[in-house]
């Protein structure tokens, strides 16, 4: 492990896997001459978000492994499934281009909720806007260009799977892929 003055940018994550982050960048590489977006999302850091953690001494890897434990300790594993995709933002310039999620959505919610007050014992605050859970493919959209078409017309089918475990990543700057398993915690039931 790291020197614990260092601060790790970390966020707890559902895993996705292999097969289906393929057929994710198999659309994503045939959409980036179609659709003028800064930065694409590497394909073995697609994800869907439960919380954003920020900036945290690896000190506190262990106290929040043991918070995650008692998150998914009611959970069973979640059935998944990503299709679709949509924008965050103005609808001719948008800041994010994202893959829809459907499935145990609600058990989703439930566990994110889980997450989010466990870790409200150990400081951090949850955000404040509803939880939508998406998997992010690309942001900054560029600047003089306008987004022509109704992407959310398009409806690719990327897969299904059951998410039985939590993900701490942490975030590596400047990295590809960017981010680092750091700890997985499996769901209870």
């Amino acid at each position: 492990m790291s020197n614990n003055s260092e601060a790790w940018r970390l966020f707890i994550a559902i895993l996705i896997p292999s097969p289906v982050k393929q057929a994710i960048g198999d659309w994503c590489k045939e959409q980036r001459d179609k659709l003028s977006f800064q930065k694409w999302v590497h394909q073995e850091d697609y994800h869907i978000t439960v919380q954003f953690l920020g900036d945290t001494s690896p000190g506190r890897l262990d106290e929040l492994r043991l918070a995650s434990m008692r998150a998914v300790s009611n959970i069973r594993p979640i059935h998944m499934e990503a299709h679709g995709c949509g924008t965050f933002g103005r609808a001719n310039q948008p800041r994010v281009l994202w893959a829809g999620l459907s499935g145990e959505m609600e058990l989703l919610k439930q566990l994110q909720n889980n997450v989010a007050e466990e870790n409200k014992g150990l400081g951090y605050i949850p955000e404040d806007r509803p939880y939508r859970p998406h998997i992010t493919l690309a942001r900054k959209y560029r600047e003089g260009h306008k987004l022509e078409t109704d992407i959310t017309i398009a409806n690719p089918q990327f897969g299904s799977w059951t998410a039985d475990a939590l993900v701490i990543y942490r975030t590596k700057m400047h990295q590809q892929p960017m981010y680092e398993k750091v700890a997985e915690i499996p769901f209870g039931k």
